[in-house]
């Protein structure tokens, strides 16, 4: 059961990174139109999509989210396939995805635009961290909403896909009756 519930963390955790990443870049252009001066905005998008990919699945192999989700439905009284235990099943994931992936996002953004600014634009901006904490702050709040309505949607039917269970899968401990 372990590697079933380590797959749908690991899909579970592109998906909703790869949507991040775009949803990152279509929020820098939007704010800042000169970022496509420094960078073709095909590019940055699949820049920020595949590192937002990378980073996630590092998230999904490293700390227990899924694991994490169950214990908060769990406490709350929550079973599955109940739209309770979905809802509070996706908050861990989502939150904790969005939380690192976002940090770490407009981390390298932020580096990646200070390298290319000449020396008389890097000394009008704001120092490192003020920069770096700003464009999180932007990106925080629509990634945070956008990650936790993909997980909401998506979670039940990839636990079906991987066999977890959920709406209309096995429930878990239960033999497949057409094995």
């Amino acid at each position: 059961m372990k590697k079933k519930e380590l797959l749908m963390g690991i899909i579970m955790s592109v998906i909703i990174s790869a949507v991040m990443g775009a949803l990152a870049s279509f929020l820098i252009l939007r704010s800042n139109p000169q970022a496509a001066q420094g960078t073709p905005v095909p590019m940055m998008y699949l820049t920020n999509i595949l590192l937002s990919v990378v980073v996630g699945v590092i998230v999904a192999l490293v700390i227990p989210l899924g694991k994490l989700g169950r214990g908060l439905a769990s406490k709350a009284g929550a079973n599955p396939p109940s739209l309770k235990f979905n809802l509070l099943n996706s908050l861990p994931l989502s939150v904790g995805n969005t939380l690192i992936v976002s940090l770490i996002l407009s981390l390298v953004g932020v580096v990646s635009a200070r390298g290319k600014m000449p020396p008389e634009a890097l000394a009008q901006v704001p120092p490192l961290p003020v920069m770096w904490l700003g464009s999180w702050a932007k990106l925080l709040i629509p990634t945070l909403v956008a990650s936790y309505v993909i997980s909401v949607v998506l979670s039940p039917l990839i636990s079906r896909l991987v066999g977890i269970g959920g709406p209309g899968g096995r429930p878990q401990g239960r033999p497949d009756p057409n094995a």
